[in-house]
């Protein structure tokens, strides 16, 4: 499929740019190089930088592999913070998941101390490398989207509600809240970044940040269907990790099937926000890979 090609060299760009930004394993303090290059490097999807790429092509007007080398900064942070969140979120004082992308957590390959180190000095080199831009006031806008989608309003501030929702009852939009922060901020930055570099107007940013938006919420559903329902292979670690960690889910609280119809809707409402966009085929294409993931 054309769309799967375009992907393809979206991604191999962007793993080219991690692997040249990353120190080698041999630079001192090597234990802390090395887990940096061990979780990034370590088969992601790649979601939201593609996502990026996709919106800013798609803003652009057309597909230029040169054009997407210029913004490449952007698709990098937005990489590194995300497997800093990941790096964090396994930490056995948060939801103590000892495999990720079927390999070893940051902290059983290497220590929990080296693990928190190393998603700190991810975050810290993701807003680095934002100021590699050839403008600077494309290196600030890029600085304050990432800023505002990590901070205590954020992704961060999602991650702290999830700790302290352990184990107790919460209503449906203080999970939704969780899901928003957690998932959804960072899915946001990624198309209002894209934005931004292309000076749109704001309608467009609006309608695009929803969409983002509707996306990590679809995506966090059916991921919470599917750590019920799913299997190792799917998920890339062992399923059930929110009811051994006491966790709400949508499942708990509404039941697979009214679980499955609200990812549903989340995503034709997605679907509707950009249908009548031109060259939106890639940014569609991620709708339909979060319906295919759905059992």
């Amino acid at each position: 499929m054309l769309i799967q090609e375009y992907y393809k060299t979206r991604k191999d760009i962007l793993e080219k740019g991690l692997e040249d930004l990353l120190a080698p394993n041999s630079e001192y303090p090597k234990n802390l190089h090395k887990a940096m290059r061990y979780t990034v490097m370590n088969g992601g999807k790649r979601i939201r930088p593609i996502l990026f790429f996709s919106t800013y092509e798609m803003l652009l007007g057309r597909k230029n592999k040169k054009r997407i080398e210029r913004v490449l900064p952007a698709a990098i942070a937005l990489e590194l913070v995300h497997t800093a969140s990941l790096i964090h979120d396994d930490l056995p004082s948060m939801d103590n998941s000892s495999e990720r992308r079927g390999k070893a957590s940051c902290h059983v390959k290497f220590d929990v101390p080296t693990a928190i180190l190393t998603g700190d000095a991810l975050i810290t080199l993701a807003y680095e490398v934002l100021t590699n831009f050839k403008s600077s006031t494309d290196s600030i806008n890029c600085i304050k989207i990432l800023s505002k989608a990590l901070s205590s309003r954020g992704m961060i501030g999602g991650q702290a509600v999830d700790i302290i929702s352990a184990t107790k009852k919460i209503n449906i939009n203080t999970l939704r809240y969780i899901h928003i922060k957690k998932t959804g901020a960072l899915l946001q930055a990624s198309v209002e970044m894209a934005c931004i570099l292309q000076e749109v107007d704001e309608n467009i940013t609006i309608t695009l940040s929803n969409f983002a938006l509707n996306l990590g919420l679809a995506y966090q559903i059916v991921d919470d269907i599917l750590d019920e329902v799913g299997s190792y292979d799917i998920l890339g670690k062992e399923p059930g990790g929110d009811l051994k960690n006491e966790k709400a889910t949508y499942p708990l609280l509404l039941g697979l099937e009214k679980s499955k119809k609200t990812a549903e809707k989340l995503l034709r409402d997605a679907h509707n926000m950009i249908k009548n966009m031109n060259n939106n085929e890639a940014l569609l294409e991620f709708i339909n890979s979060i319906t295919e993931r759905l059992p």
